[in-house]
């Protein structure tokens, strides 16, 4: 995780618990993962969404030590790959109004 992501987490954890940490919290060592990005430049991709799935992709994000970015790519993968998956999503798609 970034140090950016982990003042991040630190915040929204001080937040969750009602107070605001005293100093920042150190960057969790973790393992390298492997990218499986391609070679060409990144793209900005917004989106916007009900606030309380804001707030629980922010949530599931602190809670896996993770970023909401890194969780997002990581879903557009699983589609890209795993076709139940893709599947799964087309169906419901096809009940959105």
């Amino acid at each position: 995780m970034t140090p950016k992501a982990s003042d991040l987490a630190a915040r929204l954890a001080a937040t969750a618990a009602g107070s605001r940490p005293a100093t920042p919290a150190e960057p969790v060592a973790r393992p390298p993962v492997e990218s499986r990005q391609e070679t060409s430049p990144i793209q900005r991709f917004t989106i916007n969404m009900p606030k309380a799935q804001h707030r629980f992709i922010r949530q599931f994000a602190l809670a896996t030590d993770s970023d909401v970015s890194t969780i997002i790519r990581l879903l557009l993968d699983r589609i890209e790959h795993d076709p139940v998956f893709a599947e799964e999503v087309r169906g419901l798609l096809r009940t959105q109004p």
